[in-house]
């Protein structure tokens, strides 16, 4: 009889056994609790990133809308390109009849001063 009391049952082995598995799911449990708990954390910080991030976007937006606005179009470069070179153009030809001008005369004054005063 004292050898049956140390024997333990099919019921009893399955019973630790059930135990066992139920203390590992539970450890597992807590750790998957814990590993929610930071998820949700981490969930709480993309957000507030994501609001910085769409106030971001939105400032670029306005910045973009402001641009395009205030841009030169290219028409109004070549327009304002020919106005520029059609003004040089005259300058340029002012300069060149004023000095041609100023070298006839000279060239005169040197020519009636050779002629005329001995």
């Amino acid at each position: 009889m004292a050898h049956m009391e140390t024997q333990t049952t099919p019921t009893e082995e399955m019973l630790r056994t059930l135990l066992v598995r139920t203390a590992v799911l539970q450890t597992g449990s807590e750790a998957l609790a814990a590993s929610l708990a930071e998820l949700r954390g981490g969930q709480a910080e993309l957000r507030a990133g994501q609001v910085v991030m769409q106030k971001s976007i939105n400032e670029l937006q306005i910045d973009m809308a402001t641009t395009k606005a205030t841009a030169a179009t290219q028409a109004e470069v070549e327009r304002v390109r020919a106005e520029f070179y059609k003004a040089i153009h005259e300058q340029t030809t002012r300069l060149l009849v004023g000095v041609t001008v100023v070298c006839s005369g000279l060239t005169a004054a040197v020519y009636y001063i050779a002629r005329n005063v001995h």
